[in-house]
């Protein structure tokens, strides 16, 4: 299948404003391709088979399954077999994350896929449904229940996760809750302009002593984590879709392209181009 260029959703198109969340009951009976939102996105799968193909890399899906996806994050999604795949899609504003929820989900890994039961599994389902029933009819006080639901749901998918395990493990110190909570915010907003006075603003740090903190905590300076991130990101979109190099390097949050294809080069051994015809190489043999 020839692969497309990337399409942006936008939070006005899909979630609006007068509340920052919209739910959707959706049937995929055909190949969506790959994409990506200013939004986070929620999915929860009532039946069906299908893949759901995150950042480049597959996951299989089926009934009870559910991911997450942040703005960071790209994917294409499609069923598989006779029947079509039906799911619950909540988007939904980062402003509905609290801080405590941003640190649970975020400070170990950004990415999630985990498998329920199934069949009516409770609670998730239950609190899909009743975010349904609520947006539907929009009662008095209906955004709090609906962000109680929300929260219930995240947190089941964390515990679901091998997430779990790892939160006992963490250290504990404000220092080093300072710099995860800054690289979580590094993780959502690498593809922005992002500089280090931002990320020291949301550690509640002065730049200086915030810099010295996160190459102490991370093992690498501020800069290199960054870069990382964006090359990360731009080898994932060259693997996974056409969009030319040059867009690839303003997507991935690089001023220049020449800057993008020396870090890049340094980071693969080849360029970004050569990079993406290896990997098309790979697939065919």
């Amino acid at each position: 299948m020839k692969k497309k260029e990337p399409v942006r959703l936008l939070n006005d198109r899909y979630v609006g404003s007068a509340f920052p969340l919209q739910i959707y009951s959706q049937v995929i009976d055909s190949h969506y391709d790959v994409h990506w939102h200013e939004f986070y996105e929620l999915c929860y799968i009532l039946k069906g088979k299908g893949v759901n193909v995150i950042n480049g890399l597959p996951v299989s899906l089926q009934e009870g399954s559910l991911f997450l996806l942040t703005p960071a994050d790209f994917h294409e999604i499609y069923s598989v077999g006779d029947a079509a795949m039906a799911l619950y899609n909540i988007v939904f504003s980062e402003e509905l994350l609290t801080s405590e929820l941003r640190s649970l989900l975020f400070a170990g890994q950004t990415a999630y896929s985990v498998q329920f039961g199934g069949a009516g599994d409770a609670p998730v389902e239950q609190e899909f449904r009743r975010i349904e029933a609520e947006m539907g009819v929009r009662t008095s006080g209906y955004p709090i229940v609906v962000k109680g639901s929300l929260e219930r749901i995240l947190v089941e998918m964390f515990r679901k996760s091998n997430a779990a395990p790892r939160e006992r493990e963490r250290d504990t110190s404000q220092q080093a809750s300072s710099i995860r909570r800054a690289m979580m915010y590094m993780q959502h907003h690498f593809r922005e302009e992002l500089k280090l006075e931002d990320a020291a603003r949301e550690a509640q740090m002065a730049p200086n002593y915030f810099s010295a903190c996160f190459k102490k905590t991370a093992g690498i300076s501020f800069q290199h984590y960054l870069q990382e991130l964006r090359i990360s990101f731009a080898g994932s979109l060259l693997r996974a879709s056409a969009l030319p190099v040059t867009d690839i390097c303003l997507a991935s949050g690089f001023q220049t392209l020449s800057h993008f294809e020396r870090v890049f080069k340094q980071k693969h051994g080849k360029s970004p181009k050569a990079y993406r015809q290896s990997m098309e190489q790979a697939a065919i043999r």
